[in-house]
């Protein structure tokens, strides 16, 4: 999707300095380390890889930011109007927020928990019940910190699907403010979606009731967007 957005000419900042392609994502992330150096210590404090087992409160974030907030002021300052890719802001963006960051919309990727679930256990060797754990707090807590902020979501395997490509696309483009002919879209689709990238397909899978009823919760927002009023 970052891919999408920015082959689409969503400003991401510069480009040279975007983190750098890895064994995980050799096509890149288009994300900015500057962000990065806000967000990890936010998240990681003292303890830094080993928060991420057991991610801080909201409350916890904001104390941390505290120390932060020139840097936070001065790196959302940077970034104004452009389009930021983090997964890392479902936890922080509250400290963000707190320090002047404005936000006009947010989009939202919708991978299946299962999917997620399995790339996180091959990236850092926890358990299938961790990993499902972690997809569940990041999306509760981006719901929670996201109050008031327009979304948009988007169905990752949607974009994979050729018929389903192009008005997911449409919709969430327009969020950025690109309002491209079904011809550029599938232009854009031969260029940067690559369906063997997927690793971990889609399946049907028996969730614990918390997780079925988010995962329920964030499909309806994303078919509700295509609904039109009577």
């Amino acid at each position: 999707m970052a891919r999408l957005c920015y082959e689409a000419g969503a400003d991401m900042g510069n480009p040279d300095q975007f983190y750098r392609p890895d064994k995980w994502n050799p096509d890149g992330y288009f994300e900015q380390p500057d962000i990065h150096a806000v967000n990890m210590p936010l998240i990681n404090g003292m303890w830094w890889k080993f928060a991420y087992f057991w991610l801080p409160s909201t409350s916890t974030i904001l104390k941390r930011a505290q120390k932060m907030a020139d840097q936070i002021r001065q790196t959302a300052s940077r970034y104004q109007g452009k389009v930021v890719k983090e997964t890392r802001f479902c936890l922080t963006l509250p400290a963000w927020l707190k320090y002047g960051t404005q936000v006009s919309a947010i989009l939202v990727c919708l991978r299946d928990p299962i999917q997620v679930a399995r790339s996180l256990q091959k990236r850092n060797y926890i358990t299938r019940a961790y990993a499902l754990k972690l997809w569940y707090l990041h999306n509760m807590r981006l719901l929670e910190n996201a109050a008031g902020i327009p979304l948009w979501f988007v169905y990752y395997n949607n974009l994979l699907h050729e018929r389903l490509f192009l008005p997911e696309m449409h919709g969430a483009l327009q969020m950025i403010g690109y309002d491209g002919s079904d011809e550029e879209l599938q232009r854009l689709r031969s260029t940067c979606v690559k369906p063997q990238m997927n690793h971990h397909p889609e399946r049907r899978e028996k969730y614990p009731r918390e997780i079925a009823l988010l995962w329920s919760d964030l499909l309806e927002r994303h078919q509700k967007q295509y609904t039109t009023p009577a």
